[in-house]
């Protein structure tokens, strides 16, 4: 039986698509140099390594994956065929497209799928999430691969189809090369091949004229992948206002990340066009589970009392139709997940339990280390204000402010840090929400939390699903796996002759083609 995927099921995912659309339909035309101008610089190229989006953002223009999504974030077939289902649901067995080629020119076969795979199982937080259910993995053939499961799962395909921290096929020399550190090789099969990476300059990637692309029409992600422009560079550019003024002058086509209450503004400038990507995620305080002051649960729930997330939200995001004060970890869009079950411990605005829970703690006055960053504007501006109201009830937060590369090195290393800023992307697949990782940096891990996650990932009827998530939900409050301020809306910016482009929390530039400009 072949199958065409499984995933989300509806839509889920509200878009304001503002830019880039022409007026009347329009030929696509190749050629030119797409600038995007980028927060700043990604913490990695390897997309096993690491859940910073920027990674993701760059990356999947070069690698690709078994599954990719659709419009509607269901998981449909990328560098696959198709696969077929054995042993009551236990065993996939997939089917390569066959002369799929990377761009060092070598064919993909099912000994890089089973490398990559392998490793992405190892190193990857969503890798490892799945990795708890695979018994083994199989080169049939050259072109046959066959994954055996502990027991069926409801979300297989979703993970793999997942862009963020994704299980990208890299060529098996690269793997084996690297082992577990990061790679140095920058080889995919995507249509635009890694040329180079100048630090604080810009990232190159160029066409590869020997792209495969699907043989069935674009679908969100998937289908047929255009690499109309001749290069793209993404360039690194830490300040806000820069980013702007530099789409409006057509320095860059594209500026990611900028300031909401701009977009009165924006919409006024010629040339320019504000994309609204609703919802982006839910900004977050990533406390320290594994070493240090937030090991004590009574001083995690105090940190969470005291907090009063309008103002929180209303500072990091300026305009209010781009935040929500929201409990819910999956976003009020995606109906089938969408819960307010512990919101009862949500935004509770009560300096005195606050006080009480830190007095039953013995807390005296420690500074807790909280790592921000300005290229996340609103992560600086949310982490400022919840530092005033913590310290209005005894705490005593040490703001550090690094840039976006470092924090997310240092988040790797638990002795540096008590809590540190970040924001959880749309995810259409609660399985592995990076919110509720144990493997992640934060380390919420929980024995009950974890057996409820499991069976979100292995069972297949919707209505249990979301009971078990609901567990998952409440138990992320009462222990404070995370502390969530809200959800987020993300405003970004392109030139108008940026044809073809759609706002999306994941951004791509395939299928995306330059007008001239006017």
């Amino acid at each position: 039986m072949t199958r065409r995927g499984g995933g989300a099921g509806v839509l889920v995912l509200s878009l304001a698509l503002l830019a880039g659309a022409p007026a009347v339909a329009e030929e696509p035309r190749a050629g030119g140099v797409l600038k995007a101008a980028m927060i700043g610089e990604p913490p990695s190229l390897d997309l096993h390594w690491t859940t910073a989006v920027i990674t993701q953002q760059i990356t999947w223009h070069v690698y690709e994956t078994l599954y990719t999504y659709d419009r509607n974030y269901n998981a449909i077939p990328l560098l696959v065929e198709g696969h077929t289902l054995g042993d009551r649901g236990r065993t996939y067995t997939f089917r390569l497209r066959r002369g799929v080629r990377f761009h060092n020119g070598k064919e993909l076969t099912s000994a890089d799928v089973v490398a990559s795979l392998s490793r992405w199982g190892r190193m990857a937080t969503p890798g490892k999430a799945v990795w708890r259910n695979v018994e083994g993995l199989e080169a049939k053939d050259p072109s046959t691969v066959a994954m055996y499961l502990k027991e069926p799962s409801g979300a297989l395909l979703m993970a793999l189809a997942r862009p963020n921290n994704g299980a990208a096929i890299y060529p098996k020399e690269i793997v084996d090369a690297a082992g577990d550190q990061q790679i140095s090789q920058f080889v995919g099969t995507g249509p635009y091949r890694f040329v180079e990476h100048k630090p604080d300059r810009y990232i190159k990637l160029a066409r590869f004229k020997d792209y495969v692309a699907r043989p069935d029409g674009p679908e969100g992600f998937g289908g047929k992948r255009t690499a109309w422009v001749d290069e793209i560079l993404f360039i690194p550019v830490p300040d806000v206002a820069v980013r702007l003024a530099g789409v409006e002058t057509g320095e860059y086509h594209y500026a990611q990340q900028i300031k909401q209450d701009q977009f009165e503004r924006i919409r006024a400038m010629a040339g320019v066009a504000p994309g609204v990507i609703k919802p982006a995620g839910w900004s977050t305080a990533v406390l320290n589970h594994k070493q240090g002051l937030m090991t004590d649960r009574r001083i995690r729930q105090a940190f969470q009392a005291a907090l009063d997330m309008e103002p929180i939200m209303a500072a990091g995001f300026g305009h209010r139709a781009f935040y929500r004060v929201d409990p819910s970890l999956m976003h009020v869009e995606q109906a089938q997940w969408y819960s307010t079950v512990g919101a009862e411990l949500y935004n509770q605005r009560n300096p005195a339990k606050a006080q009480k829970l830190l007095k039953e703690a013995g807390y005296t006055g420690q500074p807790v280390r909280w790592i921000t960053t300005r290229e996340y504007e609103w992560m600086y501006k949310n982490a400022l204000v919840a530092k005033q109201q913590l310290e209005a009830v005894g705490f005593r937060i040490d703001l550090q402010v690094v840039d976006w590369a470092t924090l997310v090195q240092r988040r790797n290393k638990p002795e540096l840090w008590d809590a540190f800023s970040t924001g959880i992307t749309f995810n259409p697949e609660p399985a592995y929400n990076t919110g509720v990782q144990c493997n992640w940096p934060g380390w919420w891990c929980h024995e009950d939390k974890e057996r409820w996650l499991d069976a979100v990932a292995r069972e297949t009827d919707p209505r249990k699903r979301k009971a078990m998530w609901e567990k998952v939900q409440v138990l992320f409050y009462e222990d404070v796996g995370r502390v969530k301020f809200g959800d987020y809306f993300s405003l970004e910016v392109a030139r108008k002759e940026l044809r073809g482009f759609r706002s999306t929390p994941e951004l791509n530039f395939w299928n995306v083609w330059l007008a001239p400009a006017r």
